[in-house]
């Protein structure tokens, strides 16, 4: 009776019961445009280190943080905390991840996210809407592989 082969060296034990099935992980990774041995959501939303494409941006910087944030607001709101209280709470529960995310898009087009200082004047909001529409750059720079690149060779990966 034949063996199943080994997985490749470096690649990440499946967990699923379905062999050739992707793993929760590997599927936010690849949701990401990352490679799935090296990103979680909380490397995403709590680290500034790397790059993410921008269905990234739109979904997890924008999106997603827009609706947790209204679902904090009407939880607090229910809890019959004044709105002004429960609009600070929630600025300062999501500055962190929105400033992770942003600075994550900004390293794709090799920029320091200090740049997301721009934020600060009257023109910030124009600079992300430009930011999370164009294209980073390609290949790789000196925040990380490309994206694109990293999700290609994921989900060849995954398909073997």
């Amino acid at each position: 009776m034949e063996q199943p082969s080994s997985p490749a060296a470096g690649a990440p034990a499946a967990t699923s019961t379905h062999p050739g099935r992707l793993t929760l992980d590997e599927l936010t990774a690849l949701a990401l445009g990352a490679d799935p041995q090296r990103t979680s959501l909380a490397r995403l939303y709590f680290r500034v280190r790397g790059r993410i494409p921008r269905h990234a941006f739109w979904l997890h910087g924008v999106l997603s943080l827009l609706l947790m944030a209204i679902v904090v607001n009407v939880l607090l709101s229910i809890a019959n905390v004044d709105n002004d209280t429960s609009g600070k709470l929630v600025n300062l529960l999501f500055a962190w991840p929105c400033i992770a995310v942003s600075a994550k898009r900004l390293h794709d087009f090799n920029f320091s996210a200090w740049w997301l200082l721009v934020n600060l004047t009257g023109i910030g909001l124009l600079v992300m809407l430009v930011v999370g529409c164009v294209p980073g750059t390609r290949g790789p720079n000196r925040f990380g592989i490309d994206p694109r690149e990293a999700f290609a060779r994921a989900r060849i990966n995954s398909a073997h």
